[in-house]
C-alpha cells in the first residue's frame, strides 16, 4: 500500500505553495497515470515526495504503513521508491554496464558481476536498445528516446515497489513510445506501482490503467477509469476544472 495524505508542496527558495492537500490511496500495483497541463504540480509533487532539495513538504507519505516522508532519498530508494527523471543528466566518464550493473548488483542481489552484466544487457533489450550501450556513457551523445528508455532500463533494475515515471513520453520519437510502454507493463507486472506522470494521452491510451488522476492548479481535480483520458481530449483541461469547480 502506497498512501499520499494531505500533501503541500512549497519551492524551497521562495515558500510559494504549488501543491495543495492531494491525498492518494493506492493499495494493489498497477498503472495509475497523473496527468495535468504543464504547471499543474505533477512533477514537483514527484519531486518533492522523493526528497527533492528544491522542495518543502508537508503531510505524509507512507509505504507499506511506514512514515517515510522525512527519510532522505537514498533510503527512499532502499525501502523501494524511485522516480524517472524528466531529463537525464549526462555524465562523462562512467559507462552504461557500470551503472547498470551496480544497481542491479544492489536491488536485486546478483553479487556476480558477470551475472549482473547480462541482466543488464537484458534489461536493454527489454527496452529496445543494442548490448552496444553498455560501453556507451551515461546519456551522452543519445537521442531522446534513448535516454528516456535507459532512464526506464535503470529503473526496472531496481525492482521497485513504487515508481514515479516523469514525463517518460516527452521528447521522445513515435518509434519510442510502444517500447516505453512496454517497460512501464513490465513495471507493473514484477509488483510496482507506477505513477506514470504526464499531459499527453498518446502513452497512457497504450496501456491497462487502474486509475486516471488529473491535477490542475496543484489539486486533484478527477479521479476516474481510463475513459477519463477520452473526457481529458474532449473537453481539455480548463473545462475539467471549471466544471469541478461547479460542483463544489
Amino acid at each position: 500500500m502506497f498512501r499520499l495524505e494531505d500533501v503541500h508542496v512549497a519551492v524551497a527558495d521562495s515558500g510559494r505553495e504549488i501543491v495543495h492537500g492531494v491525498t492518494v490511496e493506492v493499495a494493489e500495483p498497477g498503472i495509475y497515470v497523473v496527468m495535468g497541463p504543464n504547471g499543474a504540480g505533477k512533477s514537483s509533487l514527484a519531486n518533492a515526495v522523493m526528497g527533492h532539495q528544491g522542495y518543502r513538504l508537508k503531510g505524509r507519505v507512507l509505504l507499506a504503513g511506514e512514515d517515510v516522508t522525512s527519510l532522505p532519498t537514498h533510503e527512499k530508494a532502499r525501502r523501494g521508491m524511485t522516480l524517472a527523471v524528466q531529463n537525464p543528466p549526462e555524465i562523462e566518464g562512467v559507462r552504461v554496464a557500470e551503472v547498470l550493473a551496480k544497481i542491479i548488483q544492489r536491488f536485486q542481489g546478483i553479487s556476480d558481476i558477470a551475472a549482473a552484466n547480462r541482466e543488464a544487457a537484458r534489461l536493454l533489450e527489454l527496452v529496445g536498445l543494442p548490448r552496444e550501450m553498455m560501453s556507451r556513457y551515461l546519456m551522452v551523445g543519445m537521442s531522446g528516446g534513448e535516454r528516456k528508455r535507459l532512464e526506464l532500463a535503470r529503473v526496472l533494475a531496481q525492482r521497485p515497489k513504487v515508481a514515479f515515471l516523469d514525463e517518460p513520453d516527452s521528447g521522445v520519437d513515435i518509434e519510442s513510445l510502444p517500447l516505453i510502454a512496454k517497460a512501464i507493463k513490465t513495471l507493473a507486472e514484477i509488483g510496482a506501482i507506477v505513477f506514470l506522470i504526464t499531459h499527453q494521452p498518446h502513452l497512457a491510451k497504450m496501456l491497462l490503467v487502474r486509475q486516471v488522476i488529473i491535477m490542475y492548479g496543484g489539486r486533484i481535480i478527477a479521479t476516474g477509469g481510463p475513459s477519463l483520458i477520452d473526457e481529458v481530449q474532449e473537453k481539455g483541461y480548463t473545462r475539467l476544472a471549471a466544471e469541478a469547480q461547479g460542483e463544489n
